[in-house]
């Protein structure tokens, strides 16, 4: 099977859906104490370059019907939309845009399990939600606009941004994570659903 046209294009004559663009809703962010708090908010983030992924291990186990393997994604590519809101004692910083960013080498680990079913009279493979976890190489941020479109105020804050990015990461990666899994899910019990058990392992 072409991996790569089954998550980017899907697989219409399996009911296979494409992978991309990966929806992953809104994030929010809140740190810091009250005098010196920063919250933001991201909507309608869109991931592209999931479909690009590698295995890079693959270890399987028949008599449990578990399958652990190890995912390269080169590069995701994301963007949104911001609304932020700094204040830092008497003064307060707002701004909303654009929010634009790409990751590098996100490596992921994959776990399914599944379980047989029958129906009529054959057993097929049903997964159960899968499990996935992810860590991040490089990464950059980049948000327009920022309080304004200030000339100081905008590069210097997208600096801060980029050097503590694990900040933001860490708020993302969990939703990454989950919409990966659900896609992932949704993706194998769609073809193994089309297959009976001895089809796919004789």
């Amino acid at each position: 099977m072409n991996w790569k046209v089954c998550h980017c294009q899907g697989i219409p004559e399996l009911d296979v859906p494409g992978i991309e663009p990966l929806s992953l809703g809104q994030i929010a962010l809140a740190r810091g104490p009250q005098g010196a708090k920063l919250t933001a908010v991201v909507n309608d983030v869109k991931v592209r370059g999931p479909s690009n992924f590698k295995i890079t291990e693959l270890k399987s186990d028949l008599n449990r019907n578990r399958f652990d393997f190890k995912l390269l994604l080169p590069k995701l590519e994301f963007a949104g939309k911001y609304k932020m809101d700094i204040q830092v004692l008497l003064l307060r910083l707002q701004g909303r845009g654009n929010i634009t960013g790409s990751f590098k080498d996100y490596a992921c680990n994959v776990t399914m399990r599944g379980h047989k079913e029958i129906r009529d009279g054959k057993e097929y493979l049903k997964f159960e939600p899968m499990k996935v976890k992810l860590r991040v190489g490089d990464s950059s941020i980049y948000l327009t606009n920022l309080f304004d479109g200030d000339p100081v105020l905008g590069p210097a804050t997208n600096r801060v941004i980029n050097e503590n990015s694990q900040v933001f990461l860490s708020e993302i990666s969990p939703v990454m994570e989950k919409s990966l899994a659900d896609i992932f899910t949704e993706i194998s019990n769609k073809i193994t659903s089309k297959f009976t058990y001895q089809e796919l392992f004789p």
